[in-house]
This record gives C-alpha cells, structure tokens and sequence, in this order.
C-alpha cells in the first residue's frame, strides 16, 4: 500500500502534470479552415552541423519549425516542437536528422506534413593572399527541410560576401575604378550532400577579388590590384555562378540574388537569376 507522503506527491503530480486539466487545443473545430503552418519561430538552440573537413562545428541556431492542422483541430501542441528539438539536438543537422525529425514531429501531432528552417552563423579560418595569416570569416546561412505528402525537399541558403570594381567606372576613367563590397545569395534545392564551404568558395571565386578580415598591406595591394584586373557587373557575377550551379548534380534547382553596396550612389545595384526545373548538366535550366 501507498504511504500517505507517496499518494500526496501522486496527486500534485496529478495536478501539476496535466491529468486534470483542460486540453483546449485537441478539442474539435467545426470552421472546416485547414491550417498550411502552425508550430514555433525563432527557437534559439545549439546546433552541430557537418563541416567538410570533418569536425562539426557547433552553432547558435534560430529555429522554426511548424506542421500543417486538419480543419478538424482547433490548435496544435506547441510544446512538442520544442521537446522533439531538444531530444535531437546533439545529431549532426544531415538530411537524416532532419528528416527523423519532420517524422518525428508528423507522428507525434498527428500531422500529414512538416517544415523546418534552421539559421545559423557559419565561420570559416580564411588565410590572407600574401602574408598568410588566418583569421575568421562569418557566413550566414540557412537550412529549409520540407516533407510534403511524402516528398521530401532540402535547401540550402548562404549569403557571401565578395568585392566587385565596376567595368564602366575602369572602361571611362583615366587611373581608377569605384569598387565596393556585394552580397551574394544562393538558395540551392538539394538531392544530394552538398558541403557549405563549397558553395561559398565557388561563389568566391565569381567576384572581382574575395574578401578577407585580416590584410596586411602587401594583402591590401594584392585586392587592390586584383579586383582592378577582374571588373564585374552584378549581371556578370550572377551569370557566372548560375553558369557553375547548372553543372552541379546535387542541386536541382536553385535562386542566385547579388545586390551590390554602392559606393558612389546612396542605393545599392541587384541582380537575379532563378532556374527552372531539374538541373542536370545544365538541362532543364533558363538559358
């Protein structure tokens, strides 16, 4: 038999834990409206995400996750999405984790889909042109996982920073060109690993020059220079990374947005390309 202390923490269990209180959000709803999302932002949690070299870096993640809702429930259980985070926070974020957790989240609220998005900043040790010394570069990126009725999708979202000098202002000028920093956005539909550093370094090297955080000043004339002998247009750094992306076969499709920061206008200059369909060897792609 249960002492008096045992059945006393059993009813305030019973109180606390849930058993005699009302669960508003399985109750019926008779609107007939379903719902595409319903779930959580901006989850703030630490993440370990694959890196190339083989050691996964841990991150400060923002996550959202949400399912769909039948026109049958009136609310979803917002504590789950965070439970099932939680239990798998200490998976690498590879296609399998993220799909054992979309599944995870469909069972267990009962949903036919799932959505996650996962943003995070990426560093990377970059080493200047001439001196040689290293120091860190920020990359933020983004992660988007879908199940949709069975089928699944991956996205992977990276924003690069890169130098452009203008090929007008080299072309009409006497001794000099105006340059400035642009920012280049990839959003790639993968079916297939595709590492993140990878996807940066080939957006790299479509600038005038890369960026770096550390210059010495034989670093400083080899940017200088180098930018000089490559002018771009942001229409000349979209081509040619949409040009590169077309070839790869782990991307299916993808977006390429370069918005360049003026330095001699007070708006900045944009450009996009946005592919159309399967990509495999360029096939099926805007030409």
């Amino acid at each position: 038999m249960l002492n008096y202390n045992q059945s006393f923490n059993i009813m305030i269990m019973g109180k606390y834990m849930g058993a005699h209180l009302k669960d508003l959000q399985s109750q019926n709803d008779n609107r007939g409206i379903s719902l595409e999302l319903v779930g959580i932002t901006k989850l703030a949690l630490p993440l370990l995400i694959p890196s190339k070299n083989g050691d996964p870096k841990q991150v400060n993640a923002l996550v959202s996750f949400f399912t769909d809702l039948p026109h049958h429930s009136r609310g979803t259980h917002m504590s789950r999405f965070v439970e099932i985070l939680y239990r798998n926070r200490l998976n690498h974020l590879t296609f399998k984790a993220l799909k054992k957790i979309a599944s995870e989240a469909k069972k267990k609220l009962k949903a036919e889909n799932a959505y996650l998005e996962v943003s995070f900043t990426y560093l990377i040790e970059k080493q200047s042109p001439v001196s040689k010394k290293y120091s860190f570069v920020d990359y933020e990126c983004k992660t988007i996982f879908k199940v949709n009725c069975g089928d699944y999708e991956q996205r992977l979202i990276v924003k690069v920073p890169v130098l452009l000098l203008c090929p007008c202002s080299k072309a009409i000028s006497k001794c000099n060109a105006h340059n400035q920093r642009a920012m280049v956005t990839v959003d790639a539909d993968l079916i297939d690993k595709f590492w993140i550093e990878d996807l940066i370094k080939l957006v790299e090297k479509e600038g005038s020059c890369e960026v770096y955080p550390l210059l010495k000043r034989p670093d400083e004339k080899y940017v200088t220079e180098k930018s000089y002998e490559n002018p771009k247009f942001v229409e000349d750094v979209v081509r040619d990374i949409a040009l590169k992306l077309k070839n790869l076969a782990s991307i299916r499709s993808f977006i390429v947005e370069c918005e360049s920061y003026e330095s001699i206008h007070n708006h900045n200059a944009y450009a996009r390309f946005t592919s159309n369909g399967v990509l495999r060897g360029g096939e099926n792609a805007n030409s």
